[in-house]
């Protein structure tokens, strides 16, 4: 028991040796607030002139102070178990000249006291009235002194204080030694219920769960996420790539409408290097959109992503060849420049002098305004041609960057399968190894809760050996004497009760 209570309560072992070798004297008085403590120790001070202690462990009887109004409470009967358990113990209930119901507050206390403390040393109950002993003493009425049931007390006190020099650290040795080993066993059984509770199985538990729910979810979630994503940036990609190209498109026929002949013949480049500029948004974009699908799946450590590959897009320059209808319009312009000419001389037809003159002038005007609407006729047409050349050429440049785009979609995908494939392999067998370890010291822990409760079970065993053997100087006594004198007895004064001031 000794090697026991040293593993379990270390302190105990030096509170037991302190108990054993003490010499307790003197008269320890507690009691509740209220009570009139200091009034029950001046009356004992002038009546026996006995000393007081100092606490529980040097003195030899406890004095307990209640009041008659109420019965004490559990609360505070447990702050005065290590006295009640060690001590031989008075329980003075006071005021009973106050309240009428005081034998049932007796009756009430003792009860509680039993059924609390069975292990209670020596406890007697004192029903007292120190207004009545202190009026008694001023006035030297010994009836009023006596009624007041404090000699009882006092002889109580001397009767047990005599008891004190043979009995008194035996006593407390033996409390020390049922205190000390009540808690050793309430800290093995505590003990004994938090391993089977298993409360320390709690987190791997929950971390195996965890793996577990991690090991179910590989495979399906994260195949259905990617062809969620591949399928967005398949729209997203398609539609910004087609929005950029109409954009160019409006611009190129603002620019046709209003463009000179020589803007007109550098137009064509302008467009092949727009075209390439937009097929290069559109790759960046998608190549940002995968990106952001290999970091949404966790891939960013693997190159799975493929990179864009083939030639930019190639524009050929627009060939046009003169037809029938160029050279019919440059004779229906130099017949309206003539006949222009012819309408604008004619009012010099009627001098005979400019005859001459007027043909020369009608020749050359009809020539310059044929020139001019021929040429206009045919900045039209090439801007006709051109924008007709335009709408194709962006059709196509849309066709292409389209396959272009929806080809490097698939191939990432399958490269993003695979290499989701991979990761779920890897993470799979690195969730078998996780489990594999906290399986592993789970049993470990099973195995040191089993050898934790085999201990307990020792310890308790050689616990209840040893408190079998040892046995205290006398047993667990609880004296209603003095609460059944006081109920056989008439009323101890004839007069009415009064009211404490």
């Amino acid at each position: 028991m000794k090697s026991v209570l040293r593993r379990w309560n270390s302190d105990a072992l030096d509170a037991i040796g302190a108990a054993r070798h003490s010499r307790p004297s003197g008269v320890f008085l507690t009691g509740t607030a209220g009570s009139g403590k200091s009034e029950l120790r001046d009356e004992l001070t002038g009546l026996t002139g006995f000393a007081f202690a100092d606490s529980v462990a040097e003195a030899a009887v406890v004095v307990i102070v209640v009041d008659a109004s109420a019965p004490v409470g559990r609360i505070e009967l447990e702050q005065w178990r290590v006295a009640l358990e060690s001590t031989p113990t008075v329980f003075v209930v006071n005021k009973i000249d106050v309240h009428r119901h005081w034998r049932d507050v007796v009756a009430a206390d003792s009860d509680l006291v039993a059924e609390c403390v069975p292990r209670a040393v020596e406890c007697s109950f004192h029903p007292i009235s120190v207004r009545l002993a202190r009026m008694g003493r001023d006035s030297g009425d010994a009836v009023m002194s006596g009624q007041s049931g404090l000699e009882e007390v006092a002889d109580r006190l001397g009767a047990l204080l005599v008891q004190a020099p043979t009995l008194g650290a035996q006593r407390k040795y033996a409390a020390a030694v049922m205190h000390s080993a009540a808690e050793a066993r309430a800290s093995i059984v505590a003990k004994a219920r938090t391993v089977t509770g298993g409360g320390d199985a709690t987190p791997l538990r929950a971390r195996r769960a965890a793996l577990l729910a991690e090991r179910q979810s590989l495979g399906g979630d994260r195949r259905a996420l990617l062809h969620n994503r591949i399928q967005r940036v398949r729209v997203d990609s398609v539609h910004a790539a087609a929005e950029d190209l109409r954009g160019l498109g409006i611009e190129f026929r603002q620019t046709i409408d209003t463009a000179r002949r020589a803007e007109l013949e550098h137009l064509p480049a302008h467009i092949a290097e727009s075209a390439r500029d937009a097929q290069g948004r559109a790759d960046a974009a998608l190549t940002a959109g995968l990106r952001a699908v290999e970091t949404e799946l966790g891939l960013d450590n693997r190159p799975a992503q493929p990179e864009a590959t083939g030639e930019p897009i190639d524009v050929v320059a627009p060939s046009r060849r003169r037809g029938i209808e160029d050279a019919i319009m440059i004779v229906v312009g130099a017949s309206a420049g003539v006949g222009i000419g012819r309408l604008v001389l004619s009012p010099m037809a009627l001098v005979p002098a400019w005859a001459v003159a007027n043909t020369a002038i009608t020749l050359v005007l009809g020539g310059v305004l044929a020139w001019w609407l021929t040429r206009s006729r045919a900045l039209v047409a090439d801007r006709a041609h051109l924008r007709g050349w335009t709408q194709e050429c962006l059709a196509g440049v849309k066709s292409a960057v389209e396959q272009r785009l929806l080809s490097r979609i698939l191939d990432a995908e399958s490269v993003l399968a695979i290499a989701l494939a991979a990761a779920d392999r890897e993470a799979a067998a690195r969730i078998d190894v996780a489990l594999a370890e906290v399986d592993a010291e789970l049993r470990a822990l099973a195995d040191r809760r089993s050898a934790l409760l085999s201990a307990c079970d020792r310890d308790l065993s050689a616990l209840e050996r040893g408190m079998e053997r040892f046995r205290g100087p006398d047993s667990a006594v609880v004296s209603r004497e003095s609460a059944q004198k006081v109920q056989a007895a008439t009323e101890p004064f004839e007069q009415p009760v009064r009211r404490s001031r």
